[in-house]
């Protein structure tokens, strides 16, 4: 494995074995890691954390609190920070107890130090992910509290931005969020139809819409830079037609949309740190000028929106890869027992499970639990 490591970045360890500390904090420090130990968790909250990219290497058994309701204690306490599992005495339950909380990693000791490693890359990533992302909704809100003007809308407008701002910080699901921005703009900007497409792939599809045809929600779709649509993708940049919006030579009629002719068009892309996220269209029937203040608004929620959706599809991805995890360590133990009760090879064992998931129509994780389950029982008993 290779990595560069960052030398801003902090890895905190929580473990009162001193030998074990002492032993991580070399290897951490060996790739430019900068890293800091601590006995126990007491000892740990009275440190200052870092403003840069930090993870916790964190051992299960501790004095005072353990692992795991440490772990709890600062996510109630809002203390955001990628946490890597180490312990001598772990379970099934308490791995997926620490996952499932959000945990990025669960090693058994003694563990290799490219196991260690790779994880505590991982959460370095996860946590300058969220920091990034926090960053760009501080700084639009920001510029959201010093919007400065006499005219009442535009109070107005600072009003509007900071209850969409609110809303999402909600962390409701994707589709709940889309929908609730569709009614909410439509009831600020007058239009007869609003649609937020997502980019997908080298797809843009449409996901959440306020029109006569919701049953396309999900169906329709069309390629980057196709329409006015995939114009405004491709090119990141608003488009603004008055009146006439279908001889635009960038217009694409879409048959899944039968009254699909209107005068007037809004499109704007959504945006997350440089990333393309998708675009948000108005559309009016009757000629219709959007003013400079409108399409202003407008932009500054596909902001809004395009973060929102990146925020959406990193937890997406990370609940992803924890299970992905999750279920190559249960097959990895179980091929184990399989190895050890039939007297067979890696290879055959690997197969075995394979059939066994096969004829009994279950997944590979299921198999393997019910294996690790049976060969616990047995040496219970």
């Amino acid at each position: 494995m290779v990595q560069v490591a960052d030398s801003s970045s902090s890895v905190f360890v929580v473990d009162d074995d001193a030998s074990v500390r002492d032993a991580v904090r070399t290897l951490l420090r060996s790739v430019g890691l900068r890293a800091e130990v601590f006995g126990s968790a007491e000892e740990f909250l009275r440190t200052e954390l870092s403003d840069s990219p930090s993870c916790l290497v964190l051992d299960v058994r501790l004095p005072g609190v353990n692992g795991l309701d440490f772990q709890d204690q600062l996510s109630r306490a809002g203390i955001q920070l990628p946490i890597i599992f180490i312990t001598a005495h772990g379970d099934i339950p308490m791995n997926l107890r620490a996952l499932k909380a959000g945990a990025v990693e669960f090693l058994a000791k003694p563990f290799q130090k490219e196991e260690l490693l790779t994880a505590v890359y991982q959460a370095l990533e996860r946590d300058k992910a969220r920091r990034s992302e926090a960053a760009e909704l501080s700084a639009l809100q920001s510029r959201i509290d010093k919007l400065n003007s006499r005219e009442r809308e535009v109070n107005f407008d600072i009003a509007v931005l900071n209850k969409m701002a609110t809303r999402l910080s909600a962390a409701d699901p994707l589709h709940e969020v889309l929908h609730e921005v569709v009614e909410f703009v439509v009831s600020i900007v007058k239009c007869d139809s609003c649609l937020i497409y997502l980019l997908e792939g080298d797809e843009l599809v449409l996901r959440s819409s306020k029109n006569s045809h919701p049953e396309v929600v999900g169906r329709l779709s069309m390629r980057v830079g196709q329409g006015i649509t995939g114009w405004v993708a491709q090119h990141r940049e608003p488009v603004v037609i008055a009146q006439k919006a279908y001889e635009d030579p960038r217009f694409r009629l879409l048959n899944e949309l039968p009254e699909d002719r209107f005068e007037a068009f809004l499109s704007v892309p959504l945006v997350c740190g440089g990333h393309l996220v998708g675009v948000i269209n108005l559309q009016n029937r009757v000629p219709y000028q959007y003013t400079k203040r409108e399409v202003s608004l407008i932009a500054t929620i596909g902001f809004l929106v395009g973060a929102e959706v990146e925020r959406a599809r990193l937890e997406s991805e990370n609940v992803r890869l924890a299970d992905r995890l999750e279920t190559r360590k249960l097959v990895e133990r179980a091929k184990g027992v399989l190895q050890r009760e039939l007297g067979i090879g890696e290879e055959d064992a690997y197969r075995t499970l394979q059939r066994e998931s096969q004829q009994r129509r279950k997944t590979m994780k299921e198999v393997a639990e019910a294996i690790i389950l049976s060969d616990e029982l047995k040496n219970s008993s």
